[in-house]
């Protein structure tokens, strides 16, 4: 099994000591941080070595799913809290799992981290040129995320640049990015995805790319663009 690089986020002294204490028990997991504020967590999240998430969603400063949201790249994530009502809104952000607190065991925390490991196979093995297959209309497309230069969004529809053709398909970048290679592609805007190595130059309001396209970075997206690519923000 992968060793699985894992943070906490809980606010409540007691129930992160506790969660410490669980997580020390489990051989797979391997504890990088554990923090009582989200917005303390955001730097070890741009090192792109987080591979879970445990997180408290009401904490004082900011919710866990509004974090979540503010997150370009999150890693899995697995919802521990005392307030089922906000179960349906995590699980449309695809969070793993969704843990109520009272029902905290050794037990279920176990069963969670089950579904991460299933999840990361699933991204490590998944090939990185495997061709994408999209139905527009009535007619198949298949594309090969090698020939992909960029990919453009408007509305529940997308834009894809390739080196011969441009196609256009029924899907949104969120859909995008589950099929895409993570270490292939970046979003950089609202409504752009990049092949990194279609990138010649960076600054820090668009990038320009080797077809010398230049496309807008969005502010919420220029952190780990930057990371990514090696730079630092000044």
């Amino acid at each position: 099994m992968h060793r699985v690089n894992t943070i906490i986020i809980e606010d409540e002294p007691l129930a992160r000591k506790r969660l410490e204490g669980m997580v020390a028990k489990i051989g797979q997991l391997e504890l990088l941080g554990s923090y009582e504020d989200p917005i303390d967590a955001k730097e070890i999240l741009k090192s792109g070595n987080v591979d879970l998430m445990l997180s408290d969603i009401q904490m004082p400063e900011m919710d866990g799913v509004s974090f979540l949201r503010s997150l370009p790249n999150p890693p899995f994530v697995i919802f521990i809290t005392a307030h089922r009502e906000f179960a349906s809104e995590g699980f449309e952000l695809d969070v793993l799992d969704y843990i109520l607190k009272p029902l905290l065991t050794q037990e279920r925390l176990l069963k969670a981290i089950d579904k991460v490991q299933n999840a990361l196979v699933l991204r490590r093995n998944t090939p990185k040129n495997q061709v994408l297959k999209f139905k527009d209309a009535q007619k198949t497309i298949f594309i090969n995320p090698a020939d992909i230069y960029y990919i453009k969004a408007f509305g529940d529809y997308a834009t894809v640049i390739t080196e011969k053709e441009t196609f256009t398909i029924s899907s949104t970048l969120k859909e995008l990015e589950k099929k895409l290679s993570w270490n292939m592609f970046v979003r950089i805007h609202r409504s752009h995805i990049v092949k990194i190595d279609q990138i010649k130059s960076v600054d820090a309001v668009r990038v320009i790319l080797k077809n010398n396209e230049k496309l807008d970075i969005g502010l919420k997206y220029r952190s780990n663009l930057y990371n990514r690519m090696g730079l630092k923000i000044d």
